[in-house]
Parts: C-alpha cells; sequence; structure tokens
C-alpha cells in the first residue's frame, strides 16, 4: 500500500509539472562552445611558462646572442628569459624556438579565427613603440608564417621596463595564404633583428577578439565635410606620457596642444620613430566624397624636417598611401616656423585607394628630429597638388 502511494503521488507530480513546461526547439539552442571554452579545452595552449615546465632550443652561448634564464621578477612560474642580441653580416638569423606540446603536432585550426598568442615583454630599460621581434608558426612540412607585433595589441601600446601583455592574434599569420598546415604545428620560434634586449615570459593561446573581424565590409559612417580635426581629442598610438623621458608626447604651451617630436637615432628611443591617430575610433570612414580635393595640413616649429606621412584604408589595395614631406610642401612663416600642406593628389597611388574604407594617418620621423606639431587636420584644398606654395600664400592673413 505504501508503494502505492508513493506511485501515485509521483505520477501526479508529474502530470501537474507538465503544465508549466515549456517547448523549446531544438534548433533554437546554441550549443557550439565559446572562445574561452575551446581555448580552455586546447590541451597544448601553454608554450612557454618556465624553463622546468617548458622546452625551448636557441639558448647555447652564440657570439651575437645571448639567452639567460632569470629567476627572479617574473610574471609567472618559477623563471623567465632574457635575451640580448646584435645582428652583424656574420649573424643573419637570431632566434629561440618552442616545440611545445612535447613535439606533438598542434591543431590550431579551430581556433585561429578566436584566439591569440600572448606573451609577457618587457625591456631592460627605455621605452620602445616596437622590437624587431618576430614570430613564426613552422608546421611539420617545414613551412612557416610570421606575424610581428602590432602595436594596436600591446598593453599600454608601449614597451618599456614593466611587463606589457602583447597579443598576436593566429589569423595575423595567414597560414592558408602561406601554405601553412595549420592542423599541424610544429613549434613556435621568435626572431630577432638588429638589436635589442627583452624579457619573455607566460606565452600561451589566449582568446582573443580581433577587432579588425569586426568592422563592416562598408563603413557606416560618412564624412560629408571637411575640415576634420586632428587634435588631442582623438584616438592615437604612439604617444608617450612620460614627457623628459620620451620621444613623441603631448604639450601644452599658452593653451595650445601640440606634439613633440623627438628621435636621436642613437638615443634610448630610437626605434620610438612612428605614431598615428584615428579617424574614427578604429571603424572606417568612408572619404570618397571629399578625398579628390583635400590635404593634410598642419604648422611645423623648431625647423623643417621630412616626415614620413601615410593614409591607411581598411580594405582593397593598396591599404596604404605615403609620401615624404619636401620643402615644396611648406611656407616659412618665420625663423623656424613652417606652414605645410600635403596634397592627397600628390600621394602615389591615391587613384587606387579605397577612400570608403580609409581609418588612419600615419607619421613617421626621420633621424635626429627635434620640432613641434600643430594643428594637424585634413583640409579641403582647392589649389594645384604640385604649387603647394601658392595655396599656403593665399590662406595668410
Amino acid at each position: 500500500m505504501m508503494r502505492m502511494r508513493l506511485t501515485l503521488g509521483l505520477v501526479a507530480g508529474l502530470l501537474l509539472g507538465c503544465g508549466t513546461m515549456q517547448d523549446l526547439p531544438l534548433y533554437d539552442l546554441d550549443l557550439r562552445p565559446t572562445a574561452e571554452e575551446r581555448v580552455s579545452n586546447y590541451v597544448h595552449r601553454d608554450i612557454y611558462l618556465d624553463e622546468a615546465n617548458s622546452i625551448m632550443f636557441g639558448h647555447k652561448a652564440h657570439p651575437c646572442k645571448r639567452v639567460d634564464v632569470v629567476r627572479e621578477g617574473s610574471v609567472e612560474g618559477a623563471d623567465h628569459v632574457r635575451v640580448e642580441w646584435s645582428q652583424t653580416d656574420s649573424c643573419r638569423y637570431l632566434g629561440v624556438g618552442f616545440p611545445w606540446g612535447n613535439y606533438m603536432g598542434k591543431n590550431l585550426k579551430p581556433l585561429e579565427k578566436t584566439a591569440a598568442i600572448q606573451c609577457h615583454i618587457k625591456l631592460d630599460q627605455g621605452t620602445a613603440s616596437k622590437v624587431p621581434m618576430f614570430f613564426s608558426l613552422i608546421d611539420y612540412a617545414g613551412r612557416q608564417a610570421t606575424s610581428k607585433i602590432n602595436l594596436l595589441d600591446v598593453e599600454g601600446q608601449t614597451f618599456d621596463d614593466q611587463w606589457r601583455k602583447a597579443h598576436i592574434p593566429l589569423s595575423a599569420f595567414r597560414a592558408a595564404s602561406r601554405g601553412v598546415n595549420l592542423e599541424n604545428i610544429k613549434e613556435l620560434r621568435i626572431e630577432f633583428q638588429r638589436e635589442g634586449c627583452v624579457h619573455l615570459d607566460g606565452i600561451r593561446i589566449v582568446p582573443f577578439e580581433h577587432q579588425g573581424e569586426k568592422l563592416s565590409p562598408r563603413s557606416q559612417d560618412v564624412c560629408g565635410a571637411l575640415p576634420l580635426d586632428l587634435g588631442r581629442s582623438k584616438l592615437w598610438w604612439g604617444i608617450q606620457e612620460n614627457a623628459p623621458s620620451s620621444s613623441i608626447f603631448w604639450s601644452d604651451p599658452q593653451g595650445s596642444p601640440c606634439l613633440v617630436l623627438k628621435h636621436d637615432k642613437g638615443g634610448a628611443n630610437k626605434e620610438w620613430n612612428a605614431f598615428g591617430v584615428a579617424l574614427n575610433g578604429w571603424e572606417m570612414l568612408d572619404m570618397s566624397e571629399v578625398h579628390s580635393h583635400s590635404a593634410l595640413t598642419f604648422r611645423l616649429e623648431g625647423g623643417w624636417v621630412p616626415l614620413g606621412m601615410s593614409i591607411w584604408s581598411g580594405k582593397g589595395k593598396p591599404r596604404r598611401i605615403q609620401s615624404t614631406l619636401t620643402p615644396q610642401h611648406c611656407l616659412q612663416l618665420d625663423e623656424g616656423i613652417w606652414s605645410c600642406a600635403l596634397p592627397v593628389k600628390s600621394m602615389p597611388r591615391h587613384d587606387e585607394f579605397d577612400w570608403t574604407g580609409t581609418r588612419e594617418v600615419r607619421v613617421t620621423l626621420p633621424d635626429d628630429t627635434d620640432v613641434s606639431l600643430h594643428n594637424l587636420a585634413w583640409e579641403v584644398y582647392r589649389g594645384h597638388p604640385g604649387k603647394v606654395e601658392r595655396w599656403l600664400q593665399r590662406r595668410q592673413p
């Protein structure tokens, strides 16, 4: 009798419960793993943690390279790697390698769009906007795909004596276009060029949302009219905060912000020779209606220097157009003061550039630069591309 009561109660409970159940179509469920789940479930995600738990080659004594295992000040693990190098004609290749996973073939294909190689990097001293080192994935056929570090994917957009996380998206290696089998990767190599000294630690595969994948195929924003102010309120990279020891930094003399540009090829910041500004918060900006009669304008104080100027697009070929500032682009206003304009039509391949995807303006400094840049803007230009000085004269009060 007790068993019958329990059975009847259970059946009644099930029947009553069915009245509150909702149908959920199977195809409405997204059962795909997230990027975090893919990486956390990936067995070979740790590439280098410390000497005891990782494999590294290329660390033996070398006349142009020194590799030390440092047992203090590490991000994780018991130690980290310090590499100092100086490339010469007799030392063309300088590098280290990590055949992680005990030399097993690694399948990175499922992670290609949602993960990156993360590496903690710091310098012994000073600051830099780039370090001459390149990352390569090698498959078991000996083919390799190489990528460098994009400054936008570096924590704080700078390298200094603090640990900074840098990310190299797996998609940046473009393995398929280089014939590399991403389903059978043997090792990661890091090649060092020119000269330098870095500390490396915590190299692993992590989830990564690559912003470039989120850009729409056509810009949502259209620049309908100029001028376009490229002042301090825009999104900049390559600008340093610590002004006394910096190469490129903001100054505010008499309430008028300007960029101080210093570059000494033999100085502590010799690698810090470029910076840039995003036109639309890293989204693409359609400038197809205004570019043909426009110019980048600015004022130089402290002297004239042949700055490298380039405009970048998020799509199409070429991805950038560039030109070098010449005296013909400038009008001297006073001792050490120049008004300059770089017409778009004077830049090679401007007619091949996809102006619907315009994203960024970059500036590269020549050696021995010591000037300030004022009032950078993108303006309407109604002059001959080869007669800039005449147009600048007409603008003077």
